[in-house]
């Protein structure tokens, strides 16, 4: 194939000969010589025949958070025995951003030699994006003609939605695992809520309760509530299309960043986590716990999206087919929301019919400003706000109301 500077070359070559003919000018073919000369010479050089040049890709975190950066390093290495005229091209998926260093590389490399070229990419928004593909053409040494000679395929890095320490919520279950952490359950153990009066099965002085043990001629201690570790089913609501618009999507994001902090405390606590996805989006991973659980849960929120396409099956039939599956019946559920849909309140009303303790936290969809007018926005704050406490309080579950990041 040949290069911009060898069609040029190629199409003066043809114009003088033209002309040269036309006007029966034949000195004019003596002025196509230096041009030819590199021409035919640059045909005869095999491109095709390159062999020996090796490509590998560097990257310096294939899991990052949104905002951070990436620094990719492209080494090329010639063991094909001859000099070689190579260059680079580097292909990013947006929103991939290049902050430093370029995409285009050119290189003159000897036997045996190595060039690196390296750039810096910007994560700004969460998902899985692919670094590459990469190509590798050979040019000969007049550069007139090139071929792909290589191509190394992409590589994928993960970036999550950030993480904000401040949301940690109190949660409560009937569900629990008998190792120690932070659910209170109606089992004896170290914690702090007041259980019962029991006949001391060992002689704990700081427990004992004098009055019954007077009265019994027995030791009686006062035992308290142990606090465990339980199953945690998170609900994340990807709806708010008709009360948002066009924003949608920035009101999204806001919401996974919620919801992967209240993943994150409760992982952090050593609690099972599940996720299970509705709205115009669906995904569901099982429960877990730990660090690798962690990511998985962290790769899914990074892929949620608002779909335009409406979802045949009802919130409530994907809780319903869904929710023993990944969660022990009694365990907590957590429903992330706007509450702009009626469906997601007959979510909560089905869970709670089926044994579990709800706890409620209503994302207010209006504090990412979407209009300019600042005291519009309150208003609309307002009402929101009186809707889902009307519509939410209840003495049975929590509710917990919470702004945009």
């Amino acid at each position: 194939m040949l290069t911009m500077k060898g069609l040029v070359t190629g199409l003066t070559v043809l114009v003088l000969s033209l002309i040269a003919v036309l006007t029966q000018t034949w000195i004019l073919l003596l002025l196509e010589l230096p041009l030819l000369y590199p021409l035919l010479l640059s045909m005869a050089f095999p491109l095709l025949r390159v062999y020996g040049v090796k490509v590998r890709r560097e990257v310096s975190r294939k899991r990052v958070v949104e905002g951070d950066t990436v620094t990719v390093t492209l080494l090329i290495k010639n063991d094909s025995g001859r000099l070689l005229f190579l260059r680079i091209l580097e292909e990013i998926e947006p929103p991939l951003e290049v902050i430093d260093g370029s995409l285009r590389g050119f290189f003159v490399l000897k036997q045996g030699e190595e060039g690196k070229l390296s750039y810096k990419v910007s994560a700004k928004r969460r998902g899985h994006f692919n670094l590459g593909p990469t190509r590798v053409e050979a040019y000969d040494p007049f550069l007139l003609r090139r071929e792909e000679i290589f191509a190394l395929e992409p590589d994928e890095i993960a970036v999550f939605p950030r993480i904000l320490r401040k949301y940690r919520i109190a949660v409560t279950s009937r569900f629990t695992m008998p190792r120690p952490g932070e659910i209170a359950s109606k089992q004896a153990g170290d914690g702090g809520d007041f259980l019962e009066v029991r006949e001391a099965q060992e002689y704990i002085l700081r427990r004992v309760n004098w009055k019954a043990t007077a009265r019994t001629r027995h030791w009686m201690i006062n035992a308290f509530e142990g606090e465990r570790l339980t199953s945690i089913l998170v609900i994340l609501d990807v709806s708010g299309k008709r009360l948002l618009g066009e924003v949608i999507d920035d009101f999204i994001d806001e919401l996974v960043r919620i919801a992967a902090s209240i993943v994150y405390s409760f992982i952090s606590a050593g609690n099972n986590v599940a996720l299970l996805v509705v709205g115009n989006y669906r995904d569901w991973i099982r429960p877990g716990a730990g660090k690798k659980q962690l990511f998985r849960l962290l790769t899914s929120l990074a892929d949620v999206r608002y779909l335009s396409t409406k979802q045949i099956i009802e919130y409530e039939e994907v809780f319903k087919r869904i929710s023993l599956l990944i969660s022990p019946l009694g365990s907590s559920v957590v429903i992330i929301s706007p509450f702009a849909e009626k469906e997601i309140y007959d979510t909560v009303s089905f869970a709670e019919s089926m044994g579990y303790p709800v706890t409620c936290v209503a994302v207010n969809p209006f504090s990412i400003r979407w209009t300019r007018d600042q005291q519009l926005n309150q208003l609309l704050t307002e009402s929101w706000k009186k809707g889902v406490l009307k519509l939410l309080s209840d003495r049975r579950r929590k509710l917990v109301l919470v702004e945009s990041t």
